[in-house]
């Protein structure tokens, strides 16, 4: 199976060309938005790295844990040749009929059994919706040694050396690793359609941080997403400014090949779509401390918004900042819960939402648990607002798919997975 790579829609960036904030609509492609909006799409795809063709997903729950209110299914699926994910299924229980399900993306060294991870899939699993979190290659199981916060796909390898990384990236690896990343979640949403008690036709994703900036992919080129959530995150120039190779390397070229309007009138008009930030995120906004993704957000779902109104499509975007607050998982809020209620559910199906809220910190603490040092602060991790649902936590090794401490198979790691695209790539040059 080969790649659809397209690294030449970057190579301005390489010039040193800056990314543009907003843009017009290029010449002679006047043909209305629903044809844009398709080219536009193959084109995330293609600066992402998309595999040309699906597999078969070859889905198994190896395991199933009772909760209250909820279950889990420990279960694995096939993402691409010779690359599979590991995965936690939270789902209602009792139901009597098809729900709504959501994929959740992890952020930067976040897996499934993660601390607010497990937390969001107990409180929408209570609110009737399945909640599928996958592990984020490189984390928990698709680790080589199975330790989670790793962050293994930022490639530390390469230390401080962002020119080699990227170079290992663009010339030898072969593809975006956030696009892999993305390409997983999107398997994710195959997974849950081919569920029969989750319903096709109401399917959401939602993340945070590093699961925003995925999450928000994942809402834009695939129409089958209804609603997204995205949070600590922006579809704007600040991926492009700042952050890791990661998401700076498709940000840079989705600078060049569309504007970010563009980018964000995609959501439209299938996903009804959410961002929350703190007003003052200095982690994906150091250099303003938040007030340039404040700025950035506003301006770039107004052009959105027009774009869609020129158009006469209908689409529903919005954004809501928290004053004072900083990098927080807002997934857990009720805002949130309340977006997948109105553009997911019947109105005979949402749930009472709680009446209190919990600081995370103060929940984390009970259960004899750490927060990062990083975001162990008041306005970031430590002062999230969390609706109070009486959340459990386990321990990782009660969650795992494959209890018993062995290393992963590599077919999940990410070791495995450059293996194998290192392998291929030099295939391919053998060939030319």
């Amino acid at each position: 199976m080969g790649t659809i790579w397209s690294f030449a829609l970057g190579l301005v960036v390489l010039a040193g060309a800056g990314p543009a904030e907003q843009g017009a609509l290029p010449a002679g492609l006047d043909t209305g938005w629903e044809t844009r909006a398709g080219e536009l799409r193959q084109t995330v795809r293609d600066i992402l790295t998309f595999p040309a063709e699906r597999v078969a997903l070859d889905a198994q729950t190896h395991r199933t844990i009772d909760g209250e209110g909820f279950r889990i299914e420990c279960l694995t699926y096939q993402s691409e040749p010779g690359s599979w994910v590991t995965a936690h299924l939270y789902l209602p229980v009792p139901t009597d009929a098809s729900v709504p399900g959501i994929v959740l993306a992890c952020g930067h060294g976040g897996s499934k059994s993660g601390i607010y991870y497990q937390y969001a899939g107990q409180l929408y699993a209570r609110l009737g919706f399945a909640c599928l979190i996958p592990d984020t290659i490189g984390e928990e199981e698709r680790n080589k040694d199975g330790k989670m916060g790793t962050r293994a796909h930022d490639m530390y390898e390469f230390g401080k050396d962002s020119a080699a990384r990227r170079a290992f990236t663009r010339d030898t690896l072969g593809r975006m690793v956030l696009g892999k990343i993305v390409w997983d979640l999107v398997r994710g949403l195959d997974y849950l359609e081919s569920r029969p008690d989750i319903d096709r036709a109401r399917l959401g994703v939602m993340g945070n941080s590093m699961g925003g900036a995925t999450s928000s992919l994942v809402a834009a080129v695939d129409t089958r997403v209804r609603a997204a959530v995205v949070s600590g995150w922006s579809m704007t120039a600040q991926g492009a400014i700042e952050g890791k190779d990661c998401s700076k390397m498709p940000y840079e070229a989705l600078a060049h090949a569309m504007s970010f309007d563009e980018l964000n009138a995609l959501v439209a008009p299938h996903a009804a779509t959410l961002f929350i930030n703190g007003g003052q995120d200095s982690i994906i906004d150091g250099a303003e401390e938040g007030r340039a993704v404040v700025r950035r957000t506003r301006a770039t779902l107004a052009g959105a918004r027009q774009i869609l109104a020129d158009a006469g499509v209908e689409g529903i975007i919005d954004a809501r900042f928290v004053a004072g607050a900083c990098h927080r998982p807002y997934i857990l809020t009720r805002p949130a819960a309340e977006w997948f209620q109105n553009h997911l559910q019947l109105p005979e199906e949402r749930r009472v939402l709680p009446a209190k809220t919990i600081k995370l910190g103060d929940w984390v603490d009970a259960h004899g648990l750490k927060l990062e040092p990083l975001y162990d602060t008041e306005p970031r991790q430590r002062g999230a607002d969390a609706l109070d649902i009486g959340a459990a936590y386990r321990p990782p090794a009660e969650l795992a798919c494959f209890p018993g401490g062995a290393a992963p198979d590599p077919r999940y790691t990410w070791e495995g997975w450059k293996g194998r695209m290192i392998a291929e790539g030099e295939a391919r040059n053998r060939q030319d």
